[in-house]
């Protein structure tokens, strides 16, 4: 139940008679939604979808593979065919993460300058100029 609804009804019962009993009252607040507004999911539009996609991947595409893993924890086996092959090697998310972080922040407006729209910089209108 709307806080409206409570009002019209608590209105309806003062036209019946002018007591209101306060457990009638009690609950009714009871029954009352919560109107703190929900925090909405966050969403992209199709364009901005794939503007930061374009940004993941140049990040991906301007790291450099040598950073990716620590070569110095590469396993190796020697196979019962003579062949060597890697068992296992420690990836560098640190690295990885931070430079998608990088090239994402380059989205990412100032307070000050926050438009209406949103927070996302409107890329279109910088590669237009």
């Amino acid at each position: 139940m709307k806080k409206n609804e409570l009002i019209a009804k608590l209105e309806g019962a003062k036209e019946l008679t002018s007591v209101v009993s306060i457990d009638l009252v009690l609950t009714a607040l009871g029954m009352l939604e919560d109107e703190t507004p929900q925090p909405k999911g966050f969403s992209f539009k199709p364009s901005q979808f794939e503007m930061l996609m374009d940004k993941i991947q140049q990040a991906v595409d301007g790291m450099d593979r040598r950073e990716l893993v620590d070569r110095s924890s590469a396993e190796f086996e020697l196979d019962w065919n003579n062949c060597i092959s890697l068992n296992d090697v420690e990836v560098d998310f640190d690295y990885v993460y931070n430079s998608i972080r990088e090239e994402l922040e380059e989205l990412v407006e100032d307070e000050e300058e926050e438009t209406e729209e949103g927070t996302l910089k409107d890329i279109e209108s910088d590669t237009a100029e």
